[in-house]
Protein backbone atom coordinates (compact mmCIF):
# COMPACT_ATOMS: atom_id res chain seq x y z
CA UNK A 1 0.00 0.00 0.00
CA UNK A 2 2.99 2.36 -0.46
CA UNK A 3 2.21 5.78 -2.11
CA UNK A 4 5.29 5.82 -4.19
CA UNK A 5 6.43 2.45 -5.88
CA UNK A 6 10.58 4.26 -5.92
CA UNK A 7 12.70 1.82 -3.52
CA UNK A 8 12.98 2.94 -0.18
CA UNK A 9 16.80 2.87 -0.70
CA UNK A 10 17.37 5.01 -3.69
CA UNK A 11 14.46 7.41 -2.32
CA UNK A 12 17.08 7.94 0.67
CA UNK A 13 19.58 9.77 -1.42
CA UNK A 14 17.12 12.83 -2.10
CA UNK A 15 14.65 12.76 0.52
CA UNK A 16 15.19 14.16 3.74
CA UNK A 17 11.72 13.40 5.90
CA UNK A 18 9.40 10.35 5.53
CA UNK A 19 6.74 9.67 7.06
CA UNK A 20 3.96 7.25 8.01
CA UNK A 21 0.53 6.79 7.25
CA UNK A 22 -1.73 4.31 9.72
CA UNK A 23 -4.63 4.20 7.66
CA UNK A 24 -6.32 0.92 5.71
CA UNK A 25 -8.03 3.58 2.87
CA UNK A 26 -5.66 4.03 0.26
CA UNK A 27 -7.28 7.05 -0.95
CA UNK A 28 -6.59 8.66 1.73
CA UNK A 29 -2.80 7.59 1.72
CA UNK A 30 -2.64 8.73 -1.89
CA UNK A 31 -4.17 12.16 -0.95
CA UNK A 32 -2.01 13.01 1.76
CA UNK A 33 1.24 11.64 -0.37
CA UNK A 34 0.15 14.06 -3.00
CA UNK A 35 -0.37 16.81 -0.60
CA UNK A 36 2.84 16.40 1.30
CA UNK A 37 4.89 16.00 -2.35
CA UNK A 38 7.25 18.59 -1.49
CA UNK A 39 7.56 18.20 1.94
CA UNK A 40 8.33 14.37 2.21
CA UNK A 41 6.90 10.95 1.22
CA UNK A 42 3.93 9.15 2.68
CA UNK A 43 4.52 5.55 3.55
CA UNK A 44 0.91 3.65 4.11
CA UNK A 45 1.05 1.10 7.01
CA UNK A 46 -1.90 -0.43 8.69
CA UNK A 47 -3.24 0.67 11.37
CA UNK A 48 -2.28 -2.53 13.61
CA UNK A 49 0.29 -2.21 16.33
CA UNK A 50 2.91 -4.91 14.55
CA UNK A 51 2.68 -3.96 10.84
CA UNK A 52 2.69 -0.30 12.02
CA UNK A 53 6.21 -1.01 14.29
CA UNK A 54 7.77 -2.92 11.61
CA UNK A 55 6.83 0.22 9.20
CA UNK A 56 8.66 2.79 11.68
CA UNK A 57 11.34 0.59 12.32
CA UNK A 58 12.36 0.30 8.54
CA UNK A 59 11.84 3.65 7.77
CA UNK A 60 12.23 5.96 10.95
CA UNK A 61 10.12 8.31 10.33
CA UNK A 62 9.97 11.87 11.09
CA UNK A 63 6.75 12.39 12.64
CA UNK A 64 3.31 9.67 12.29
CA UNK A 65 -0.22 10.26 10.40
CA UNK A 66 -2.78 8.30 12.18
CA UNK A 67 -6.75 7.72 10.43
CA UNK A 68 -9.46 8.78 12.73
CA UNK A 69 -11.96 8.96 10.14
CA UNK A 70 -15.24 7.32 10.02
CA UNK A 71 -15.30 3.61 11.83
CA UNK A 72 -11.64 4.04 12.80
CA UNK A 73 -11.22 5.53 16.07
CA UNK A 74 -10.55 2.09 18.36
CA UNK A 75 -8.19 1.33 15.71
CA UNK A 76 -6.46 4.84 15.30
CA UNK A 77 -6.39 5.17 19.52
CA UNK A 78 -4.32 1.96 19.54
CA UNK A 79 -2.09 2.86 16.41
CA UNK A 80 -1.18 5.96 18.42
CA UNK A 81 -0.56 4.08 21.61
CA UNK A 82 1.73 1.55 19.72
CA UNK A 83 3.77 4.71 18.20
CA UNK A 84 4.37 6.38 21.64
CA UNK A 85 5.56 2.77 22.74
CA UNK A 86 7.84 2.19 20.37
CA UNK A 87 9.37 5.68 19.82
CA UNK A 88 7.72 8.27 22.19
CA UNK A 89 9.91 10.96 20.32
CA UNK A 90 8.55 10.74 16.83
CA UNK A 91 5.42 13.37 16.85
CA UNK A 92 1.97 11.83 15.52
CA UNK A 93 -0.72 13.66 13.59
CA UNK A 94 -4.05 12.99 13.17
CA UNK A 95 -5.95 12.60 9.80
CA UNK A 96 -9.43 13.07 10.17
CA UNK A 97 -12.21 15.50 8.97
CA UNK A 98 -13.71 18.56 10.43
CA UNK A 99 -17.32 17.90 9.19
CA UNK A 100 -16.75 14.74 11.51
CA UNK A 101 -16.30 16.13 15.02
CA UNK A 102 -16.29 12.74 16.48
CA UNK A 103 -12.72 12.10 14.64
CA UNK A 104 -11.30 15.18 16.09
CA UNK A 105 -12.61 14.65 19.52
CA UNK A 106 -11.25 10.91 19.15
CA UNK A 107 -7.93 12.21 17.90
CA UNK A 108 -7.95 14.83 21.54
CA UNK A 109 -8.53 11.76 23.78
CA UNK A 110 -6.13 10.22 22.54
CA UNK A 111 -3.85 12.77 23.21
CA UNK A 112 -3.03 14.13 19.83
CA UNK A 113 -3.05 18.17 19.45
CA UNK A 114 -2.06 18.40 15.34
CA UNK A 115 -4.68 17.54 13.14
CA UNK A 116 -5.05 17.38 9.23
CA UNK A 117 -8.52 18.31 7.88
CA UNK A 118 -8.70 15.32 4.44
CA UNK A 119 -11.57 18.04 3.36
CA UNK A 120 -9.47 20.97 4.10
CA UNK A 121 -7.19 22.77 1.65
CA UNK A 122 -3.72 21.01 0.91
CA UNK A 123 -1.70 24.07 2.18
CA UNK A 124 -3.35 23.38 5.21
CA UNK A 125 -1.61 19.88 5.85
CA UNK A 126 1.32 21.32 4.61
CA UNK A 127 1.26 23.96 7.15
CA UNK A 128 0.37 21.75 9.91
CA UNK A 129 2.94 19.05 9.00
CA UNK A 130 6.27 21.71 8.97
CA UNK A 131 4.99 23.39 12.04
CA UNK A 132 5.31 19.97 13.77
CA UNK A 133 8.74 19.40 11.99
CA UNK A 134 10.16 22.43 13.12
CA UNK A 135 9.50 21.26 16.73
CA UNK A 136 11.03 18.19 15.71
CA UNK A 137 14.88 17.87 17.60
CA UNK A 138 16.93 14.94 16.11
CA UNK A 139 18.46 12.78 19.33
CA UNK A 140 22.11 14.36 19.79
CA UNK A 141 25.09 12.41 20.14
CA UNK A 142 25.37 13.42 23.46
CA UNK A 143 22.31 12.27 25.20
CA UNK A 144 21.56 12.99 28.24
CA UNK A 145 18.94 11.38 31.08
CA UNK A 146 15.60 13.39 31.77
CA UNK A 147 14.13 12.92 35.22
CA UNK A 148 11.09 14.33 35.67
CA UNK A 149 9.78 14.58 38.99
CA UNK A 150 5.59 14.74 39.72
CA UNK A 151 3.65 15.66 43.02
CA UNK A 152 -0.08 15.61 42.95
CA UNK A 153 -0.11 18.62 45.30
CA UNK A 154 1.99 21.89 46.44
CA UNK A 155 3.72 21.27 49.42
CA UNK A 156 4.55 17.88 49.49
CA UNK A 157 8.81 18.65 48.91
CA UNK A 158 9.42 18.19 45.21
CA UNK A 159 11.42 21.56 44.83
CA UNK A 160 13.31 21.10 47.96
CA UNK A 161 14.37 17.32 46.15
CA UNK A 162 14.83 18.11 43.10
CA UNK A 163 17.35 21.02 44.20
CA UNK A 164 19.00 19.23 46.42
CA UNK A 165 19.34 16.31 44.06
CA UNK A 166 20.22 18.51 40.72
CA UNK A 167 23.07 19.75 42.70
CA UNK A 168 24.41 17.04 43.95
CA UNK A 169 24.75 15.35 40.23
CA UNK A 170 26.27 18.77 39.11
CA UNK A 171 28.97 18.55 41.99
CA UNK A 172 29.85 14.60 41.53
CA UNK A 173 30.09 14.98 37.27
CA UNK A 174 31.92 18.42 37.22
CA UNK A 175 35.41 16.43 37.77
CA UNK A 176 34.34 14.48 34.98
CA UNK A 177 33.05 16.80 32.47
CA UNK A 178 29.59 16.06 33.18
CA UNK A 179 26.62 19.08 33.11
CA UNK A 180 22.90 18.62 34.92
CA UNK A 181 20.14 21.21 34.53
CA UNK A 182 17.44 22.36 36.34
CA UNK A 183 14.02 22.65 34.90
CA UNK A 184 12.11 24.37 38.10
CA UNK A 185 8.49 23.94 36.54
CA UNK A 186 6.67 23.07 40.01
CA UNK A 187 4.15 25.43 41.23
CA UNK A 188 4.37 27.50 43.45
CA UNK A 189 6.16 28.93 40.19
CA UNK A 190 9.96 30.03 41.35
CA UNK A 191 10.60 27.62 44.35
CA UNK A 192 13.66 26.13 43.24
CA UNK A 193 15.32 28.80 42.14
CA UNK A 194 14.67 30.22 45.82
CA UNK A 195 16.13 27.61 47.62
CA UNK A 196 18.97 27.86 45.32
CA UNK A 197 19.38 31.47 45.80
CA UNK A 198 19.75 32.05 42.38
CA UNK A 199 17.68 34.39 40.17
CA UNK A 200 16.56 33.63 36.55
CA UNK A 201 15.94 36.51 33.56
CA UNK A 202 15.73 33.66 30.92
CA UNK A 203 12.36 31.47 31.88
CA UNK A 204 11.33 28.60 30.37
CA UNK A 205 8.94 29.93 27.82
CA UNK A 206 11.64 32.55 26.36
CA UNK A 207 13.67 29.08 25.96
CA UNK A 208 11.57 27.43 24.30
CA UNK A 209 10.73 30.08 21.62
CA UNK A 210 14.62 29.93 21.19
CA UNK A 211 14.76 26.66 20.48
CA UNK A 212 16.58 26.89 17.76
CA UNK A 213 19.27 29.11 19.16
CA UNK A 214 20.67 26.79 21.34
CA UNK A 215 23.96 25.91 20.97
CA UNK A 216 27.16 25.58 23.69
CA UNK A 217 27.63 29.55 24.00
CA UNK A 218 23.62 30.14 24.04
CA UNK A 219 23.23 27.46 26.29
CA UNK A 220 26.18 29.11 28.46
CA UNK A 221 25.16 32.71 28.14
CA UNK A 222 21.15 32.51 28.63
CA UNK A 223 20.35 29.95 31.35
CA UNK A 224 21.37 31.25 34.89
CA UNK A 225 23.89 29.10 36.97
CA UNK A 226 23.99 28.24 40.16
CA UNK A 227 27.39 28.21 42.53
CA UNK A 228 28.14 24.90 41.60
CA UNK A 229 27.26 25.06 37.71
CA UNK A 230 24.44 23.95 37.73
CA UNK A 231 22.21 25.63 34.95
CA UNK A 232 18.54 26.57 35.90
CA UNK A 233 15.42 28.09 33.72
CA UNK A 234 11.93 28.66 35.80
CA UNK A 235 8.76 29.36 34.96
CA UNK A 236 7.96 32.74 34.16
CA UNK A 237 6.08 34.73 36.72
CA UNK A 238 3.05 35.32 34.41
CA UNK A 239 2.33 31.99 34.10
CA UNK A 240 -0.29 32.95 31.26
CA UNK A 241 3.01 33.28 29.04
CA UNK A 242 2.49 28.93 29.37
CA UNK A 243 -0.26 29.01 27.20
CA UNK A 244 1.81 31.05 23.96
CA UNK A 245 3.68 28.11 23.49
CA UNK A 246 2.89 24.73 22.28
CA UNK A 247 3.85 21.00 24.18
CA UNK A 248 5.35 19.89 21.54
CA UNK A 249 7.69 22.90 21.66
CA UNK A 250 7.73 22.29 25.30
CA UNK A 251 9.01 18.88 24.85
CA UNK A 252 11.81 19.34 21.98
CA UNK A 253 13.20 22.22 24.48
CA UNK A 254 14.08 19.30 27.25
CA UNK A 255 15.08 17.28 23.71
CA UNK A 256 17.72 19.55 22.94
CA UNK A 257 18.85 20.02 25.68
CA UNK A 258 20.22 16.71 25.96
CA UNK A 259 22.80 17.52 23.46
CA UNK A 260 24.07 19.46 26.24
CA UNK A 261 23.48 18.64 29.86
CA UNK A 262 23.82 14.72 31.32
CA UNK A 263 21.15 14.87 33.76
CA UNK A 264 18.12 16.71 33.75
CA UNK A 265 15.82 17.08 36.61
CA UNK A 266 12.46 18.65 36.04
CA UNK A 267 10.63 19.74 38.89
CA UNK A 268 6.85 19.23 37.83
CA UNK A 269 5.25 19.54 41.75
CA UNK A 270 1.70 21.00 42.03
CA UNK A 271 1.29 21.72 37.94
CA UNK A 272 -2.44 21.31 37.02
CA UNK A 273 -1.98 21.31 33.56
CA UNK A 274 -2.43 16.89 33.09
CA UNK A 275 -1.95 16.73 29.45
CA UNK A 276 1.17 19.04 29.62
CA UNK A 277 2.52 16.82 32.71
CA UNK A 278 1.90 13.40 30.42
CA UNK A 279 3.48 15.23 27.33
CA UNK A 280 6.55 15.31 29.22
CA UNK A 281 6.98 12.21 31.26
CA UNK A 282 6.17 10.83 27.95
CA UNK A 283 9.93 12.01 26.99
CA UNK A 284 11.88 11.30 30.43
CA UNK A 285 13.65 8.36 31.50
CA UNK A 286 12.56 8.22 34.76
CA UNK A 287 9.44 9.57 36.02
CA UNK A 288 9.25 9.64 40.01
CA UNK A 289 5.91 10.52 41.91
CA UNK A 290 6.85 12.23 45.09
CA UNK A 291 4.12 11.54 48.11
CA UNK A 292 4.37 12.22 51.85
CA UNK A 293 2.55 9.68 54.24
CA UNK A 294 -0.72 11.70 54.57
CA UNK A 295 -3.97 10.80 52.94
CA UNK A 296 -4.61 13.63 51.41
CA UNK A 297 -1.59 13.29 49.34
CA UNK A 298 -2.46 9.58 48.67
CA UNK A 299 -5.75 10.59 47.32
CA UNK A 300 -4.29 13.23 45.19
CA UNK A 301 -1.58 11.21 44.23
CA UNK A 302 -4.23 8.67 43.09
CA UNK A 303 -6.20 11.21 41.75
CA UNK A 304 -3.22 12.14 39.37
CA UNK A 305 -2.64 8.80 38.22
CA UNK A 306 -5.93 8.99 37.04
CA UNK A 307 -5.74 12.29 34.98
CA UNK A 308 -2.42 11.20 33.30
CA UNK A 309 -4.06 7.73 32.35
CA UNK A 310 -6.88 9.48 30.43
CA UNK A 311 -4.45 11.39 28.63
CA UNK A 312 -3.21 8.09 27.27
CA UNK A 313 -0.04 7.61 29.43
CA UNK A 314 1.31 4.44 30.69
CA UNK A 315 1.01 5.45 34.33
CA UNK A 316 2.80 2.04 34.99
CA UNK A 317 6.62 3.68 33.84
CA UNK A 318 6.43 5.72 37.37
CA UNK A 319 7.86 5.14 40.78
CA UNK A 320 7.27 6.43 44.02
CA UNK A 321 9.56 8.37 46.30
CA UNK A 322 7.51 8.74 49.25
CA UNK A 323 9.33 12.14 51.34
CA UNK A 324 8.82 13.74 54.82
CA UNK A 325 8.15 9.86 56.34
CA UNK A 326 8.43 9.18 59.81
CA UNK A 327 7.32 5.56 61.35
CA UNK A 328 5.32 7.23 63.71
CA UNK A 329 2.37 8.48 61.12
CA UNK A 330 0.96 4.41 60.78
CA UNK A 331 1.19 4.74 57.33
CA UNK A 332 4.37 3.15 55.82
CA UNK A 333 6.12 3.53 52.43
CA UNK A 334 5.38 0.29 51.09
CA UNK A 335 2.06 0.72 52.12
CA UNK A 336 1.46 3.83 50.03
CA UNK A 337 3.61 2.53 47.18
CA UNK A 338 0.83 -0.15 46.84
CA UNK A 339 -2.58 1.78 47.17
CA UNK A 340 -0.71 3.58 44.06
CA UNK A 341 -0.19 0.48 42.91
CA UNK A 342 3.51 1.33 41.59
CA UNK A 343 7.24 0.43 42.14
CA UNK A 344 8.55 2.24 45.86
CA UNK A 345 11.91 4.03 44.51
CA UNK A 346 13.18 5.47 47.73
CA UNK A 347 11.82 6.83 51.07
CA UNK A 348 12.95 10.23 52.48
CA UNK A 349 13.36 10.55 56.27
CA UNK A 350 11.18 14.10 58.16
CA UNK A 351 13.65 15.87 58.22
CA UNK A 352 11.90 19.43 58.48
CA UNK A 353 14.18 21.46 61.01
CA UNK A 354 17.13 21.13 59.60
CA UNK A 355 16.02 21.62 56.14
CA UNK A 356 14.23 24.53 57.11
CA UNK A 357 17.65 25.70 58.62
CA UNK A 358 19.01 25.27 55.82
CA UNK A 359 16.65 27.04 53.72
CA UNK A 360 16.83 30.13 56.32
CA UNK A 361 20.79 30.06 55.52
CA UNK A 362 20.45 30.22 51.77
CA UNK A 363 22.27 27.23 51.67
CA UNK A 364 20.81 23.48 50.92
CA UNK A 365 20.76 20.00 53.32
CA UNK A 366 23.41 18.90 51.29
CA UNK A 367 25.64 21.85 52.09
CA UNK A 368 25.65 22.09 55.81
CA UNK A 369 24.90 18.87 56.79
CA UNK A 370 26.65 15.79 54.47
CA UNK A 371 25.87 13.31 56.50
CA UNK A 372 22.20 13.85 57.74
CA UNK A 373 19.70 11.06 57.08
CA UNK A 374 17.75 13.03 54.20
CA UNK A 375 21.04 13.68 52.10
CA UNK A 376 22.09 9.60 52.38
CA UNK A 377 18.38 9.12 50.85
CA UNK A 378 19.05 11.85 47.89
CA UNK A 379 22.57 10.21 47.42
CA UNK A 380 21.17 7.08 46.80
CA UNK A 381 18.77 8.71 44.59
CA UNK A 382 21.54 10.09 42.54
CA UNK A 383 22.93 6.87 42.41
CA UNK A 384 20.04 5.66 40.88
CA UNK A 385 20.12 7.96 37.49
CA UNK A 386 24.14 8.28 37.93
CA UNK A 387 26.09 5.42 39.05
CA UNK A 388 29.38 6.31 40.69
CA UNK A 389 30.96 3.60 38.32
CA UNK A 390 29.98 5.05 35.50
CA UNK A 391 31.01 9.23 36.86
CA UNK A 392 35.01 7.11 37.86
CA UNK A 393 34.75 5.61 33.61
CA UNK A 394 33.95 9.35 33.14
CA UNK A 395 36.96 10.70 35.46
CA UNK A 396 39.25 8.59 33.22
CA UNK A 397 38.26 9.56 30.17
CA UNK A 398 38.16 13.11 30.65
CA UNK A 399 41.31 13.61 32.98
CA UNK A 400 43.53 11.04 31.36
CA UNK A 401 43.76 7.58 32.01
CA UNK A 402 47.12 7.17 33.79
CA UNK A 403 46.86 9.51 36.02
CA UNK A 404 43.75 9.48 37.34
CA UNK A 405 44.54 5.60 37.95
CA UNK A 406 48.05 6.63 39.12
CA UNK A 407 45.88 9.16 42.30
CA UNK A 408 43.41 6.56 42.53
CA UNK A 409 45.85 3.89 43.25
CA UNK A 410 47.56 5.67 45.94
CA UNK A 411 44.34 6.70 47.37
CA UNK A 412 43.70 3.01 47.87
CA UNK A 413 47.58 1.81 48.90
CA UNK A 414 46.97 4.92 51.68
CA UNK A 415 44.06 3.43 53.12
CA UNK A 416 45.28 -0.02 53.73
CA UNK A 417 47.06 -0.78 57.06
CA UNK A 418 49.09 -3.32 57.17
CA UNK A 419 50.19 -5.25 60.34
CA UNK A 420 53.52 -4.71 61.83
CA UNK A 421 57.04 -6.00 60.87
CA UNK A 422 57.95 -8.92 62.67
CA UNK A 423 61.77 -8.20 64.04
Amino acid sequence: MNARAQPVIERARVVADYFVFASSDEAHVRWLSEALAATGVVEGALPEPDALGQRMIALRPSLVFVDFCGGRIDAATRAVQAVRALSPQVPVVAVGKLGEPESAIAALRAGVRDFVDLAGAVQEAVGVTREVLENVVQVPARHGRLTVLLGARAGVGVSTLAANLSVLLQRRGARAGRHAALIDLGLPAGDGMLYLDTRSEFDFVEAVRNLRRFDETFVHTALARHASGLALTSLSPDLSALRTVSYASAVALLTRLRAFFDQQIVDLGGFSNHDFVAQVAQAADEIWLVCEPAIASVVSAVDLLRELAAAQFDTGRIGVVVTRFDARLGLSAEQIATRLGLPLVATLPSRRVPLAQAANQGKLLIDTAERDPYVRAVDALADRIAPRHDAHAAELDHSGGATALRSRLAQFMRSIHLPPKRS
